[in-house]
């Protein structure tokens, strides 16, 4: 039976960005026998996480952490001799696996799908059009997955002085000797990890009063004392508000709590935070959007322009990657089916990660969250140097942290142990089908792993 197509329109469906929170849906529009058109600014497709983010990074922190069990192996009784690092190699490797994701191939596979791929800008003409390379192209329903640009603060003298972000960082020849590192999120936080791992001499300068500031204080508070366990210079309620070329370095003006210092580096990495990329036409489309929070949606991922759908980091309330997926697979079924059959988004259980040494993983609400919600709540912790794999590996430092609701019902959690991402799950399916911490405490927990520090934390639950 021929396929039936709205003649009205160029195409049934056209996604605007390449990465996670486009690429899904047009796969599944594709898969369903629909016309589907694909718009990518870049060169190449996927977005940032596996050409310049998520990838790259963890591939160059896995080589950091090799180098450090290195340094520590002799603790163990192994000789390991004269211990470097060929950071020539150190990228190859980094490389190496961005090549492994097949972006560099990705339009090719696109296109035998039977999915239009266009390396354009799109501008949005009207809620059903837009205009692109000086061309139009229409359809019926559009998903917009435009992502995220880097925001860079409105420093003096910062970019006539010279700065580079996480694209640039990762594809840095050498570790810098001294950097400056402008921002203590998740991202600041990683390449802080990286460049210490290999030597460098680094500043890590946060306005807000602490790391990674949506997380449980003690996270931050640990994390921040091994940092500068490690020799980090952590400022944290500081801000950068100058800095000047001196011969082949930068002298940066730090203030806190209204006294300046400076310091000088070789480099200065910006990681500040990002500012969604909406400016492409939107009100033409009728779509409601916020310059700085992106666009707005309701729970089925539908726009204000009822055919026009949003999803991943333009949209929010997280920029993770299986976010925007998770926001992509909704978009594209209640595209497909009628609105009786329409999938909410549900983040009450999104994984939050942080690939620091010892990781950092969260999922759901912290207890100050929860108590501002006026929620009653019940807390357990538990170190990780009290189970027997802290023992085996000579790894001590990190804990389990679990709240719940009144019912014991568990609704948050951070894990800072090794293989915190991995572990994290069990506590992420907890709070998406409601389990009882008490269920957790019950439940057998093989020995000697790190996961048996989330059954003691469960059983501490007060």
């Amino acid at each position: 039976m021929p396929r039936r197509y709205d003649t009205r329109y160029d195409f049934d469906l056209i996604v605007i960005g390449t990465g996670a929170g486009g690429n899904v849906a047009a796969h599944i529009a594709n898969s369903k026998g629909k016309r589907v058109a694909l718009f990518e600014r870049e060169a190449v497709v996927g977005g940032e996480c596996p050409n310049w983010g998520c990838v790259p990074t963890k591939a160059l922190l896995n080589a950091a952490e090799h180098y450090k069990s290195g340094q520590n192996a002799p603790n163990f009784g192994i000789k390991v001799g004269s211990l470097g690092y060929d950071y020539k190699k150190v990228r190859a490797y980094k490389t190496k696996v961005v090549e492994r994701t097949g972006t560099a191939d990705g339009d090719e596979t696109f296109r035998k799908s039977g999915i239009k791929v266009i390396h354009s800008d799109a501008h949005f003409l009207n809620r059903h059009e837009v205009t692109a390379s000086g061309k139009r192209y229409t359809a019926k329903n559009f998903v917009i997955a435009t992502g995220t640009s880097d925001f860079i603060p409105p420093v003096e003298g910062l970019t006539e002085s010279g700065y580079i972000t996480f694209k640039e960082a990762i594809d840095l020849k050498q570790p810098p000797k001294s950097l400056l590192v402008i921002g203590g999120g998740a991202i600041g936080c990683e390449f802080t990890e990286l460049f210490t791992s290999f030597g460098s001499k680094v500043h890590l300068v946060e306005a807000m009063p602490r790391l990674l500031g949506r997380e449980e204080p003690e996270a931050a508070d640990l994390l921040k004392a091994l940092f500068e366990n490690r020799g980090v210079k952590v400022h944290t309620g500081a801000l950068v508000t100058k800095v000047a070329k001196k011969a082949s370095k930068k002298e940066v003006t730090i203030s806190v709590d209204g006294k300046n210092h400076t310091v000088l580096v070789d480099e200065v990495l910006v990681a500040s935070g990002k500012r969604p990329n909406v400016d492409f036409g939107l009100d033409n489309a009728g779509v409601v959007y916020d310059p700085k929070r992106g666009i707005k949606t309701n729970e089925f991922m539908q726009t204000t322009a009822r055919n026009i759908f949003a999803a991943g980091d333009v949209v929010g309330p997280y920029q993770f990657t299986h976010t925007a997926s998770y926001q992509s697979r909704i978009a594209a079924m209640n595209i497909l089916h009628q609105k009786s059959n329409w999938e909410k988004a549900d983040y009450r259980a999104v994984p939050r990660c942080v690939f620091v040494d010892p990781e950092i993983a969260s999922v759901g609400i912290t207890e100050a969250e929860a108590r501002d919600k006026k929620i009653h709540v019940r807390v357990g912790m538990a170190p990780i140097s009290i189970i027997g794999r802290s023992n085996t590996t000579d790894r001590s430092t990190g804990f389990v942290k679990i709240i719940t609701n009144h019912r014991r019902v568990i609704i948050g959690a951070t894990v800072y142990s090794p293989n915190a991402g991995e572990m994290i799950h069990e506590l992420a399916l907890a709070i998406h089908m409601r389990v009882t911490a008490d269920t957790i405490a019950k439940l057998i927990h093989a020995f000697p792993t790190w996961s048996e520090s989330i059954r003691i934390a469960a059983g501490r639950v007060k």
